[in-house]
């Protein structure tokens, strides 16, 4: 007995669309609903990914669907708008090539009578998909350029919080317990003990890194690597740089452990 093909969609979101709390997952289920809905057809599964970039190609969300489409299990596929599927046009064209090999029909929601087999349909799908790549190098650029003129300011650029601080609201406050672990390394390097060295130490004294996990030499060797930002609050981001002495825990201004 022949296996029903089923009808699934795909939803993904980027950690920047996140932040800015933009095309979220749960919109995105109810729009490939609402559409499966008019279509007369039922969703089966959906499969999603979060805080995935729409460049990457080894989602966890779209390596199922894909191995779910190569064993015969899928049917047809919906996207609740073109660039959930990827903003990269190579990426996104091979994709529908391998559905269309699979023989796996791929529906739009915000494309409503796109039809694959229309070459007229398929010009404009990559039309949008080249738009979409360009948009996302857009927003990268003027994310890039921001961040830069913020670090000028003597501002932190934003993203991951350095080992040592806590947000402040648009600014950075010190951590106690991080930055004590931080000065015990600096400690450490200045009587010429190794990465792996210092590693070691601190996992015997049982201090974990902000995620629990133990240290490495490649993680104690990062902070070291940060001297001028510990020491004096020297900030960089590409060849932006700028200057907050108020954030140096390290020396005089930082009051360093000895």
């Amino acid at each position: 007995m022949e296996r029903k093909k089923r009808v699934v969609a795909y939803c993904r979101v980027s950690t920047l669309e996140q932040k800015r709390r933009g095309y979220r997952i749960d919109i995105q289920i109810r729009d490939a609903t609402l559409f499966a809905e008019r279509q007369g057809l039922f969703i089966e599964r959906f499969y999603k990914d979060e805080a995935e970039s729409g460049v990457a190609e080894n989602r966890k969300g779209l390596q199922r669907l894909l191995r779910d489409c190569q064993r015969g299990r899928v049917g047809t596929v919906i996207l609740p708008s073109l660039d959930r599927l990827s903003r990269d046009l190579r990426l996104a064209e091979n994709l529908f090539h391998e559905f269309e090999q699979l023989g796996i029909e791929v529906l739009i929601a915000d494309m409503p009578n796109y039809n694959g087999k229309d070459r007229k349909d398929v010009l404009i799908r990559q039309i949008r998909g080249a738009i979409a790549e360009e948009n996302r190098k857009e927003i990268i650029e003027r994310l890039w350029k921001g961040r830069q003129e913020r670090v000028r300011r003597g501002l932190p650029p934003g993203g991951n919080v350095p080992y040592g601080y806590r947000r402040n609201g648009k600014g950075l406050g010190l951590e106690s317990a991080e930055a004590e672990t931080v000065r015990i390394i600096f400690e450490f390097a200045g009587r010429g003990e190794t990465s792996s060295q210092i590693a070691a130490a601190l996992n015997q004294k049982g201090l974990e890194r902000r995620n629990g996990k133990s240290w490495t030499q490649r993680q104690v060797a990062a902070i070291l690597s940060r001297c001028a930002f510990y020491r004096e609050g020297v900030l960089r981001y590409g060849e932006a740089e700028g200057k907050d002495e108020s954030l140096a825990l390290l020396g005089e201004s930082g009051g360093e452990a000895h």
